[in-house]
């Protein structure tokens, strides 16, 4: 059971639709002959494409845990991320026979599309909002650059046609908000009214056109993907037992320097750039040839000191779902090996990444184990939160006295914690060269009021109650200021 423990309104329906449509897709990777089988065995290969396929057909599922990790560093900066947390979702029945019908299709045609669209109406629609359970946990998250650090948690539920938001505030508590995803019978007559002229529209020349054009570059990207496909292999491990289940474990693994040199990769890729141009008007025609892009490719793999992809599947030996999933990459590129003066770069560039993905209540959610938060503030409540972390403070601020401080060359916000008694008047002003918002957040961090500083106002407000209420100077650019913090 997934617990949220924390104590926005037409819908865009073609939105909801992709993204549930689209909520199983792992199956696409594991065709008949496809790339996770190079290497497997006929009985393998068979086991990991059932398994995808079993996972792609599921109309409920839980990921018990989850979590995502990213390390840039270039030029003497890094960024590094981290998060993990958990996840469940169930579909109601519209939706996975729609599902289902769409996915069966090999070749999608502007015909297959309206037969599609034939069985969507808005009270497809309704019922589809109204059944559909979506819950997605952060637990905890971390964003460490070169600006500082942040951290926090999340949370985002859909259930029972209402959709939740948890966010964290500068006060170290997380608060909740609610919007009822409510369809009046102008919404709906607008849904139905929108899928008839969809229908329509579809059979057309222009339509057809550009159904031709999208199928052209599949091909071509197919024909990028089969390069790349002679340099995954996929090696059956040693099995494991997670939770007394038996599991088979696999991995593939992608060369990407043997790829960079295969001589069928810049044919493949340049036909796909071009034809990619080619449809965008925009665009100007692209000038660089075969011969120029093999020796960019070859370029770029002298410079790759590392380059490499892993995937990992556990496949339950008993039952064949897919239970954990799990990635990792890195790549590397050392620019000194071209450097011919001191201005050159020569600080390597690394991108290092991993994420896990665990899975389990195959076609077992209950949606009534899923709870809702007994008290939220209604969703438009949103524009007037101040979301952060204690971690954002910059520090705190004192009834008479003054503080100076600088925004960084990009701009940004700055938050200052105050701490005031029940009915505590104060006056805050700021001062500078630039124009800057300065806004005042009660201790629930909930905005009382704001004014821009070249208004020359002071911001007057008295606390309600005690606690830490805060102050926040925001600016689009460098900027010098003054926040002075007066009594009454």
């Amino acid at each position: 059971m997934i617990r949220l423990a924390h104590s926005v309104a037409t819908p865009v329906v073609a939105l909801v639709l992709a993204v549930m449509l689209a909520a199983a897709p792992l199956a696409a990777f594991a065709q008949d002959g496809g790339p996770l089988c190079q290497g497997l065995s006929v009985a393998d290969c068979r086991r990991l494409e059932n398994a995808f396929i079993a996972t792609q057909r599921l109309a409920s599922v839980t990921v018990p845990a989850w979590s995502a990790e990213l390390y840039l560093s270039a030029e003497g900066e890094s960024v590094f991320f981290e998060a993990r947390g958990s996840a469940a979702l169930s579909l109601p029945p519209e939706l996975t026979t729609l599902r289902d019908a769409f996915l069966a299709v090999e070749t999608v045609t502007p015909r297959t599309v309206v037969l599609f669209l034939n069985e969507i109406d808005s009270a497809t629609v309704q019922t589809i909002l109204s059944e559909t359970l979506l819950a997605f946990v952060v637990d905890d998250a971390e964003l460490e650059t070169p600006d500082g650090l942040a951290a926090g948690s999340a949370a985002v539920l859909l259930k029972d046609a209402t959709l939740y938001l948890n966010l964290p505030s500068p006060t170290g508590e997380t608060t909740w908000f609610g919007q009822p995803l409510e369809l009046t019978p102008d919404d709906l007559a607008e849904i139905d009214m929108a899928l008839a002229e969809l229908r329509a529209g579809l059979p057309s020349p222009e339509v057809r056109r550009a159904f031709d054009v999208l199928g052209g570059l599949l091909l071509l990207q197919q024909g990028v993907a089969a390069v790349a496909q002679s340099h995954l292999t996929t090696t059956r491990l040693s099995d494991e037992v997670i939770n007394a289940r038996p599991m088979a474990v696999y991995a593939t693994s992608l060369d990407v320097r043997s790829l960079l040199a295969d001589p069928a990769l810049a044919p493949a890729l340049l036909a796909l750039i071009q034809e990619a141009a080619a449809q965008d008007p925009t665009l100007e025609p692209v000038e660089i040839n075969q011969a120029q892009l093999r020796l960019l490719l070859l370029v770029l793999n002298l410079m790759l000191s590392e380059g490499a992809l892993t995937i990992s599947y556990r496949v339950g030996l008993d039952d064949r779902y897919l239970y954990r999933l799990q990635a990792e990459g890195a790549l590397e590129l050392d620019p000194s090996i071209f450097a011919t003066n001191e201005d050159d770069p020569t600080d390597p560039i690394s991108l290092r990444f991993s994420f896990s993905l665990d899975l389990a209540d195959f076609d077992a959610v209950d949606p009534a184990l899923i709870e809702t938060p007994e008290q939220f503030y209604p969703g438009e409540a949103l524009d007037s939160f101040l979301v952060g972390t204690p971690s954002q403070v910059e520090q705190v601020l004192v009834v008479g006295e003054a503080l100076d401080g600088e925004l960084p060359a990009d701009g940004g916000t700055h938050i200052y914690a105050l701490p005031l008694e029940a009915g505590q008047a104060v006056t805050v002003s700021v001062e500078s060269d630039r124009s800057l918002l300065l806004s005042a957040y009660d201790a629930n961090a909930f905005l009382i009021d704001s004014l821009w500083s070249f208004a020359r106002l002071p911001l007057s407000f008295v606390a309600d109650s005690p606690g830490v209420y805060f102050i926040t100077v925001e600016g689009p650019a460098a900027a010098r200021y003054r926040i002075t913090i007066a009594a009454g």
